[in-house]
């Protein structure tokens, strides 16, 4: 939550609470399967367990595929899963460019008093993110937003220790990033509007005890 006497660190993650990218990653990765012509069952899948498991990193997604590709008796070798995420990578990079920017994040984010508070913590490529994320969103400062092959909760550390600050939120659209907040001992905003699973982010913040709202607007200054 945001109080009115102190600047606590803001983090946010980037896939459904900064761009409206879920889906599209979703169509991203089919393609990228579709590259290697593995076996259409398996790529429908894939991409559902990509779409209940936001928050991997990019290589732990597709090592889970690898993984599942393996006991299925289907080909997926290094060699195929280093083409598909290249492929994927290439369409990431596009869509990050032209996709919908969240209002309701921008509009919140405005309102936040210095940019040096405000930090991306995403699963998506670091390099990628910073390259990006700047210039769609000004006030993102590129040392302020941390990536892949890095985990969420490495990250959410190194953004505590760099800011020596204990008052932390983040604002997160999948149970990956609640389960990150709690690890890392930080409150957690979840916001459901454009998650791809919202119906286990809510599920799994009422289990908890964590808040969730329809989108960052709605959080309360206290």
């Amino acid at each position: 939550m945001l109080y009115k006497d102190q600047v606590p660190i803001q983090i946010f993650d980037c896939d459904g609470v900064i761009l409206n990218s879920n889906s599209l990653k979703q169509s991203a990765l089919r393609s990228a399967l579709a590259h290697i012509s593995v076996p259409s069952a398996f790529i429908d899948w894939a991409v559902n367990d990509f779409r209940i498991n936001f928050g991997r990193t990019r290589i732990n997604h597709f090592k889970s595929f690898q993984a599942a590709a393996k006991r299925e008796c289907i080909k997926f070798t290094p060699e195929m899963m280093s083409i598909a995420i290249a492929q994927y990578s290439k369409d990431v990079v596009r869509l990050y460019n032209n996709c919908e920017i969240i209002k309701e994040t921008v509009d919140f984010i405005e309102k936040l008093p210095i940019s040096s508070s405000i930090f991306i913590v995403s699963a998506s490529d670091q390099i990628e993110l910073r390259s990006i994320l700047p210039l769609r969103l000004p006030r993102l400062l590129e040392q302020n937003i941390y990536g892949g092959p890095t985990s969420k909760v490495e990250n959410i550390m190194k953004v505590l220790g760099i800011s020596k600050n204990t008052r932390c939120t983040f604002y997160g659209d999948a149970v990956q990033d609640a389960r990150a907040s709690m690890v890392c001992g930080v409150d957690f905003c979840g916001v459901t509007k454009h998650s791809a699973d919202p119906q286990s982010l809510v599920s799994f913040c009422e289990s908890n005890n964590l808040k969730y709202f329809q989108h960052c607007l709605e959080v309360p200054v206290l």
